[in-house]
């Protein structure tokens, strides 16, 4: 039987869905437009905690780092990795978010607001994720240190890992992927099959991927899944959408670390899209943003 996200798409979802800006990874001009439309203003910084926004060196430029930091909190950080297809979003667009990780985990959660493609292909946004890396584990040498991506940063989160690791720089504790953004390959079958499912598809997935990887070759850094041997990779958590077009890989991913021994836990969400903690109004998002945050808090615990 083929896969048919239509029939399996919670109906909560699916008229959430239907209100994100359509994605146009082609045209990254007008995609950005769309999403600041709707984003580009200042979060409120809520009670409790306080937000810094500084720069750091890489690459002979400079990467902003936007940090939100409990004034009563845990000594772990959290460096989050935005999405936006490559080619799209900003640090700051996540702020409520990483305002909430913060209030709700204790940990001090630091974004990048990494280069982004085409006008930077792969390494150069790899690369401001390393440098925001390297600044978090110089400052807070002593935390607990989480790596932490969705969609697209999820991969510059997985590629981040394997950098560190195969360069001996300092590792995550752990490492959460939502909804990663993995293998450049787009020969799965929930790839081949989603030419048109809600936020992501087979068409904005090719785009994105040519303009990340420009004329590069792909390498286990740009493209994770194509990693062999994913042994001394930390505990990692991932969460997968039943009716996303990365479904197959991130699965596959989850299968990869499991026999690489890497503890592993991967959560399939039913009758979801791409993008589903970005979406208000479904309960299942509502779930899924209380499953992250609980996994996050429970881990920062039981490190105190």
């Amino acid at each position: 039987m083929t896969l048919d996200p239509a029939r399996l798409i919670d109906p909560e979802v699916s008229t959430a869905a239907a209100d994100i800006p359509p994605q146009t990874a082609w045209d990254p001009l007008t995609m950005r437009a769309a999403g600041a439309a709707i984003l580009d203003h200042e979060t409120p910084v809520p009670d409790g905690v306080t937000r810094t926004i500084l720069a750091v060196p890489s690459g002979g430029e400079e990467v902003e780092l936007r940090v939100h930091a409990p004034r009563h909190g845990a000594n772990a950080v959290i460096l989050s990795i935005h999405g936006g297809g490559f080619v799209s979003g900003q640090a700051k667009y996540d702020d409520a978010w990483n305002a909430t990780l913060a209030l709700r985990t204790g940990a001090t959660v630091v974004s990048p607001n990494y280069r982004l493609a085409p006008e930077s292909s792969f390494p150069g946004p790899l690369e401001d994720c390393v440098a925001a890396w390297t600044w978090v584990t110089t400052q807070y040498p002593e935390a607990t240190w989480i790596a932490y991506g969705d969609s697209a940063g999820g991969n510059l989160t997985a590629g981040l890992t394997l950098r560190c690791r195969d360069t001996g720089a300092p590792m995550p504790d752990h490492v959460f992927l939502i909804e990663p953004v993995l293998d450049d390959r787009l020969n799965t079958a929930s790839m081949r099959n989603a030419t048109s499912t809600p936020v992501w598809d087979l068409p904005n997935a090719t785009a994105s991927w040519s303009a990340y990887l420009g004329d590069q070759d792909p390498t286990p850094h740009a493209a994770p899944a194509r990693e062999a041997d994913l042994s001394g990779f930390p505990p990692t958590f991932l969460l997968v959408n039943q009716c996303d077009p990365l479904m197959d890989e991130d699965l596959a991913f989850a299968r990869a670390l499991t026999e690489a021994n890497v503890l592993t836990e991967a959560v399939l969400l039913p009758g979801t899209c791409h993008g589903i903690l970005g979406l208000n109004g479904p309960r299942v998002a509502e779930r899924a943003r209380e499953l992250v945050l609980g996994r996050l808090a429970d881990l920062i615990d039981a490190r105190a």
